[in-house]
C-alpha cells in the first residue's frame, strides 16, 4: 500500500487507509525542515525571555502563574478519561491527525515528537484511551493525554492483539521514551484532533452506507411499485445539488401502479438530497480540521502567536448536521418499512400475514420504530451544549467529541433499521417480474433471510449486508 505523506495535505480517504487499514506513514524531507524551523523558532522565543502559554505559565485558568512546566507533569495530570476503551481505528485516526497537524510547521515541537507518533502508526502500537473526557476545547485534552502517555512509556497500548503496558511495547520495539518538554507536551493534546478523527471515520462509515442503500433501493421500488417518473434525474429541477447526485443513483425505471405514491416514495431525492448535501460539508469540515494547525500558541515569523485553534466548534456543528440528516434518514426509512405493510401499496395481503391468525411482518414495523426514536434522541444538539471550565477561561466548549461519538451509536442503529428494511422488502415481493439487477439484489438477501424463520435472526443475517 502507498506510504500517505505527513506535513502536505491528507484527505479523509489517507485517514481511513492509515487507521483500517494500515498504511504506512513517512515524514518527507520538505515536512522535516518545517518542523525544525517550527522548533528553532520556538528556542528562540525561549531564549529571548518572550512569554510562552504553557511554557512559562501555567494552564487554563492559571495562566496568570508564572512558572515552569514539567512536560511529563501535564500528560499524566491530563490524563482522566473515563469509559470504554475507544475503538482501534480512532486512535490511529487520532494519532496520524496530531502528527499531521504537529507537521505542518506552526507547533514548535521536537522533530522526534512527530517521528515517535509516526513509529506507533507504522509498528501497530495503539494506546488505550478512555472514550469520555473530552469538552471539545482547549483541545481534546483527556483522550490526546492518553495517546501522549505512549510517547512517555507510560499507560497501556494495544500491541500484537494484547493490552500491555506501553513501556514493554516501545521496549519490544526498539523504541526509547521521549523526554518531553512543556511544549512538546501540550502541543500534543491542545488540539481537536481525536474529535476530528472520530468524525473523520464516522462519516466515511456513513457515506458507504448511503452508497449500499442506493444500490439497494430499487428492490424497495420494485415492492411498493413505485411510478418511476418522480425519481428521474431530469425530475429534479430545483438547484439543489444533493437532490440530482440521488436522483442520479437510484436505478429504476417501472411506471408503477400509482399516480401520486407516498411522499416516502415519490420524494426520496427531496428527503435524502440533504444528507449527500451534509455529509459533503461535513467532510469538507474535517479534512480543512485535518489540514490545519489545532495549537495554542503557534509559532511564526512573529513568534509565539496565541490562538483558539484548538476550538471544535467547526466540528460539534458538522457532527450536530449531520445527526440530524441521519435522523431524518431513519424517519424516511420507518415510513418506507410502514408502507411495505400496506395492502394497497404492494398487492400482497396487509401486513404480509398470509394465512389466518398470522400477523406476517407487523412487529418488524414496531422493533424499527424503537430503533428510530433512540436515533431522534441522539440527534439533540451537542454544540449548544456549552458547559465553561477552568473557571472563566475557558467559557465556550463545544463538545465535539461527544458530537462525533454520537454519529457511530447513529450508524449502529441505522444498521438494524436497514436490515429491518431488507428483510420486509424481501417478503413483499417475490421478484418474478423483476429486472435483472433487482433480482441480484433480491437473490442476495433471500440467499441470508431463507436460513432462519426467527424475526431476530432474519434481521442479523442480513447485518451482513450493511455491516
Amino acid at each position: 500500500m502507498e506510504p500517505v505523506e505527513l506535513g502536505e495535505k491528507l484527505t479523509l480517504i489517507d485517514v481511513v487507509k492509515v487507521a483500517t487499514f494500515g498504511a504506512p506513514v513517512v515524514i518527507p524531507g520538505d515536512t522535516r525542515r518545517k518542523i525544525e524551523q517550527a522548533h528553532s523558532a520556538y528556542l528562540e522565543a525561549l531564549q529571548k525571555g518572550v512569554e510562552i502559554y504553557g511554557v512559562t505559565t501555567g494552564l487554563g485558568e492559571l495562566v496568570k502563574v508564572k512558572t515552569v512546566a514539567q512536560g511529563s507533569r501535564i500528560i499524566v495530570e491530563h490524563a482522566v478519561g473515563v469509559g470504554d476503551r475507544s475503538p482501534r481505528e480512532w486512535v490511529r485516526a487520532a494519532l496520524l491527525i496530531r502528527a499531521h497537524q504537529l507537521a505542518l510547521g506552526y507547533s514548535g515541537v521536537k522533530p522526534a515528537v512527530v517521528e515517535m507518533l509516526a513509529e506507533l502508526l507504522n509498528r501497530d502500537i495503539t494506546p488505550v484511551v478512555p472514550i469520555y473526557g473530552s469538552v471539545g476545547a482547549s483541545g481534546d485534552l483527556a483522550p490526546l493525554s492518553h495517546i501522549a502517555l505512549a510517547l512517555l512509556g507510560e499507560g497501556h497500548v494495544k500491541y500484537k492483539g494484547e493490552i500491555v503496558p506501553a513501556e514493554e511495547a516501545l521496549r519490544k520495539e526498539g523504541l526509547e521514551p521521549l523526554l518531553l518538554d512543556p511544549r512538546d507536551a501540550l502541543a500534543l493534546i491542545n488540539g481537536t484532533s481525536f474529535s476530528t478523527a472520530v468524525l473523520a471515520m464516522a462519516i466515511a462509515k456513513v457515506e458507504n452506507l448511503l452508497d449500499k442503500y442506493l444500490a439497494y433501493l430499487p428492490l424497495y421500488l420494485h415492492a411498493v411499485r413505485a411510478n418511476y417518473k418522480a425519481l428521474l434525474p431530469e425530475t429534479q429541477v430545483k438547484r439543489h445539488y444533493g437532490m440530482k447526485k440521488i436522483a442520479e443513483a437510484i436505478q429504476y425505471a417501472t411506471p408503477g401502479k400509482r399516480l401520486h405514491d407516498p411522499y416516502s416514495v415519490r420524494c426520496i431525492p427531496q428527503v435524502l438530497g440533504p444528507l449527500y448535501d451534509v455529509l459533503k460539508w461535513a467532510r469538507e469540515v474535517v479534512e480543512n480540521e485535518i489540514n490545519s494547525p489545532s495549537d495554542n500558541p503557534i509559532f511564526t515569523d512573529r513568534g509565539p502567536v496565541p490562538t483558539c485553534h484548538f476550538h471544535g466548534q467547526y466540528i460539534a456543528m458538522a457532527a450536530d448536521s449531520l445527526a440530524t440528516a441521519l435522523a431524518i434518514w431513519a424517519n424516511l426509512l420507518e415510513r418506507q418499512i410502514a408502507q411495505l405493510l400496506r395492502s394497497d401499496i404492494t398487492g400482497k395481503p396487509e401486513f404480509l400475514a398470509k394465512e389466518p391468525g398470522s400477523v406476517g411482518d407487523m412487529i418488524y414495523h414496531y422493533t424499527a420504530a424503537s430503533l428510530v426514536a433512540k436515533i431522534r434522541t441522539l440527534a439533540t444538539p451537542y454544540s449548544v451544549q456549552n458547559i465553561p471550565t477552568s473557571g472563566f477561561q475557558e467559557d465556550v466548549n463545544s463538545m465535539s467529541l461527544g458530537a462525533a461519538i454520537r454519529i457511530h451509536e447513529i450508524i449502529k442503529l441505522l444498521i438494524d433499521i436497514l436490515s429491518i428494511h431488507s428483510v420486509v422488502t424481501h417478503d413483499a415481493t417475490d421478484c418474478i417480474d423483476c429486472q435483472l439487477h433487482i433480482e441480484k439484489i433480491y437473490s442476495t438477501i433471500s440467499d441470508l433471510v431463507k436460513k432462519s424463520t426467527i424475526p431476530s435472526e432474519r434481521i442479523k443475517a442480513v447485518s451482513a449486508i450493511w455491516s
